[in-house]
């Protein structure tokens, strides 16, 4: 029997969000970073999709019903045909809209796929003010946008190339972006910025996911108060402050949770042996990973991937 998850990357559950509402999910790998998913709500279905972030774009297609998309406190209602370009790293969540349905794909890909290799004119003139201002807001377009037509054959060709995976289909899908990227630059510059909240806040807010974006860049080495402090510009101590205050928890405390998290991840979904998990989740000693694991989640990480795996294919 068919199934959407056959074909498309499985969606992310509440257990792939953190404690910062950063989506722990792969979004394809390293060398082919794009994922397609698909969802299919029914009318009862309250939460469309959890409230969360991640460093890639996102582009929602409706293709069923409609639904009220939130995104950094900005409401949206998504109907049937439009279409949601979500920037980078912003938090964005769905909900259901009057007791409707909703069918939806969701194209999840990062900036870097589509980047130019030198900044070039095309990176500083269209890519850098769409792909990384802080200032970019979310587009709809809607049934009323003059390019609508154009847009929607563009994101089904994606879907249906993703779908198919036929011989260079990675090809095809690269080259669809980067005509869907020639339609939302047009806008962009069109699109009344959100309104800005206390610039104080925006820049803690800033500042805490480029500590987030740094932590899920390294956290497979070591990383030192030293490093991470630099990074933001603070003081050790000023460092070890800010986080607490904003992350409600200590630096360490967090770093382990998410890299916790990681080994969750790959013990679902992959057949690693746990010693490699351990080196891949950022742990150079296999035993005070199986120790903190237990820890945290009151079972062995062996025990983990049975019970989990029992529950999922129920």
């Amino acid at each position: 029997m068919f199934r959407p998850n056959d074909i498309f990357t499985p969606n992310p559950s509440q257990q792939d969000i953190d404690t910062t509402l950063k989506e722990m999910t792969e979004h394809g790998d390293s060398l082919f970073p794009v994922a397609v998913h698909y969802t299919n709500h029914p009318v009862h279905q309250e939460n469309m999709i959890h409230p969360h972030w991640h460093r890639e774009l996102e582009i929602l297609y409706v293709y069923r019903g409609l639904m009220e998309v939130k995104v950094e406190g900005l409401s949206y209602v998504v109907r049937e045909g439009d279409i949601l370009f979500i920037p980078a790293n912003q938090l964005h969540e769905a909900l259901n809209y009057q007791m409707n349905a909703c069918a939806f794909f969701a194209i999840v890909f990062d900036a870097s796929f589509i980047e130019s290799r030198i900044s070039d004119h095309i990176q500083q003139t269209y890519l850098d003010p769409l792909l990384h201002s802080m200032e970019q807001s979310t587009i709809h377009f809607t049934n009323n946008c003059s390019d609508i037509l154009a847009i929607q054959q563009l994101i089904i060709t994606i879907i249906d190339t993703f779908a198919l995976k036929e011989s260079r289909f990675e090809l095809t899908i690269k080259a669809q972006l980067l005509l869907l990227i020639k339609h939302f630059s047009r806008y962009s510059t069109q699109v009344t910025p959100a309104k800005l909240v206390d610039s104080k806040k925006k820049l803690n807010t800033y500042r805490c996911k480029k500590i987030i974006l740094y932590i899920e860049e390294n956290y497979q080495s070591t990383i030192t108060l030293e490093a991470i402090s630099s990074h933001i510009g603070y003081s050790k101590e000023h460092f070890c402050r800010f986080f607490k205050k904003h992350f409600r928890m200590t630096f360490f405390t967090y770093l382990n949770q998410m890299r916790i998290k990681k080994a969750e991840y790959l013990l679902l979904h992959s057949d690693l042996k746990i010693i490699d998990i351990a080196l891949e989740a950022g742990f150079d000693d296999p035993n005070y990973f199986t120790s903190l694991f237990k820890r945290e989640t009151q079972m062995t990480p062996s025990n983990y991937r049975k019970k989990m795996r029992e529950f999922t294919s129920m």
